[in-house]
C-alpha cells in the first residue's frame, strides 16, 4: 500500500528533511529537473519540547511546499549514538540481540535504553553496528511529518545514511568519515577475517577547518588506540574543508589522503528521487 502510495505521489517529487540540535532544513525535490528545488532552513528553539519540535517540522514541510509528500529524514550526528554490539555466544532471537544492544548503549552512555530508540545491522553471528535516537526527536518528527500530511519514507543519522551509501567503498585501507559542525565521526574498517566496520569513533573539531596535518595525526591515534593499520584514505561525506582538499598545502607531503563521495541528491539523479536502495540501517514512518 505505501509503495503504490508513493509512487501516486512522485510525480510530485519529495522532500529531504535535515534536523540537528540548533538547525532544521527542508529540501523539496521535485520528480522533474526542469522545477527547481526549494531550500528552507530555520532554527529550532533550544531544549523545545517534542511538541514543539514537531510544529516546527510541520510548518517547515508546509513553507517548502512539501505538504502532503513523502519525507526522507536525517538526524546530524550529534543526536546519535554510536556503538558496536558483539551478541553473547547463544544469542538466537532478535529478542537477544535487542537486549544485548540495550546493554551495550547503558554501559557506554549511562542512558536509559527506554529514552532512546535503537536500529541496528541486527547479526547473531558477529559484532554489529548500533545507533540510538531520541524517542523525543523520533517522536517529534514523525508528528511533524504527520502534520504536513506526509509520509516519513525513512530516517536515519548522517552517519548510518552515509555508511549504506559507501559500504561497499569501503576497506581497511578506506575509512568512512562524516563531517559536521563541530565534529567528525570516524568509522574504523578492521580488515580480518574480511572488512567490518571496527569502531566508531567522534573527534571533536578544534576549529571550524583544521589543517590537513591535524586530521592526519588524529586518525593515525585512533588506529593506534583500536590496534588497527592507520588506512592510506578517508571517504568523506559532508561539507567540503579546504585545508583537506588535493593541492592543500598539506598534501605535498605523503600520508592519509581524503576524497569526497557523492551527495545524497546527485546520486539519486538518473534512477529518480525515490530510487535509493532499501537501507540496512533505517526505520520508517510506520516502524517502532
Amino acid at each position: 500500500m505505501l509503495e503504490r502510495w508513493m509512487k501516486r505521489l512522485a510525480p510530485r517529487g519529495h522532500c529531504r528533511l535535515a534536523l540537528s540540535r540548533t538547525t532544521m532544513t527542508v529540501r523539496r525535490v521535485g520528480a522533474s529537473r526542469k522545477v527547481p528545488a526549494l531550500f528552507v532552513e530555520r532554527p529550532l528553539p533550544e531544549a523545545g519540547t517534542p511538541e514543539v519540535l514537531a510544529a516546527a517540522i510541520g510548518a517547515a514541510l508546509k513553507e517548502s511546499g512539501g505538504h502532503g509528500l513523502p519525507v526522507h529524514a536525517s538526524f546530524a550526528d550529534e543526536l546519535a549514538r554510536y556503538f558496536i554490539v558483539t551478541p553473547a555466544d547463544n544469542s538466537r532471537r532478535l529478542q537477544d540481540l535487542r537486549a544485548a544492544a540495550e546493554v551495550r548503549l547503558q554501559m557506554l552512555y549511562g542512558d536509559d535504553p527506554a529514552r532512546w530508540q535503537i536500529l541496528a545491522d541486527w547479526q547473531a553471528a558477529e559484532p554489529f553496528l548500533a545507533c540510538a535516537v531520541s524517542r523525543a526527536w523520533a517522536g517529534a518528527l514523525q508528528a511533524g511529518v504527520a502534520a504536513a500530511r506526509g509520509c516519513l519514507v525513512s530516517a536515519m543519522p548522517e552517519f548510518v545514511a552515509a555508511w549504506n551509501r559507501s559500504r561497499r567503498e569501503l576497506d581497511a585501507g578506506t575509512w568512512l568519515a562524516t563531517r559536521g559542525e563541530r565534529a567528525l565521526t570516524l568509522g574504523l574498517i578492521g580488515a580480518a577475517p574480511r572488512a567490518r566496520l571496527a569502531a566508531v569513533r567522534t573527534l571533536a573539531l578544534p576549529e571550524p577547518a583544521p589543517s590537513l596535518g591535524w586530521l592526519r595525526q588524529q586518525v593515525a591515534r585512533m588506529a593506534l588506540l583500536d590496534n588497527l593499520p592507520a588506512p592510506a584514505a578517508l571517504l568523506l561525506h559532508g561539507p567540503r574543508c579546504e585545508p583537506w582538499l588535493p593541492g592543500a598545502t598539506d598534501f605535498t607531503e605523503p600520508g592519509l589522503t581524503v576524497r569526497w563521495a557523492e551527495s545524497a541528491e546527485r546520486a539519486s539523479v538518473g534512477g529518480g528521487p525515490l530510487a535509493e536502495p532499501a537501507a540496512p540501517l533505517a526505520w520508517s514512518g510506520t516502524a517502532q
